[in-house]
C-alpha cells in the first residue's frame, strides 16, 4: 500500500494527515496519482487542483507530475506558503 501524507492547510481541508491506498497498475506516476484522487473525491479534485502552488516529495525526494510512482511508496503533498 502506498502511504499518502497532506501537509498545512490541505491536511485541514481534507480532514486527514495522511492514508493508506493500494495504487492500481495504471496510477503509475504523480499526475495519474492525483488525477484518481480527483475521481474518487470531490475535495482532492479542489485541493489538488491544476495550477495549485504544490510541491510533491516521493520517498521524501523532491518530485515532478512525470516521476513514477508504486503501490509501496510514500507520497507527500506540501502546499507551498501563501504570502
Amino acid at each position: 500500500m502506498a502511504k499518502l501524507m497532506y501537509f498545512a492547510q490541505l491536511a485541514d481541508t481534507l480532514g486527514k494527515t495522511s492514508e493508506q491506498v493500494t495504487l492500481s497498475a495504471s496510477t503509475g506516476s504523480v499526475k495519474a496519482l492525483i488525477d484518481w484522487m480527483g475521481r474518487r473525491d470531490e475535495a482532492y479534485k479542489k485541493a489538488l487542483a491544476e495550477g495549485k502552488e504544490l510541491t510533491v516529495m516521493v520517498n521524501r525526494m523532491p518530485a515532478t507530475l512525470e516521476t513514477a510512482i508504486a503501490d509501496s511508496d510514500e507520497v507527500a503533498f506540501i502546499p507551498e506558503r501563501q504570502k
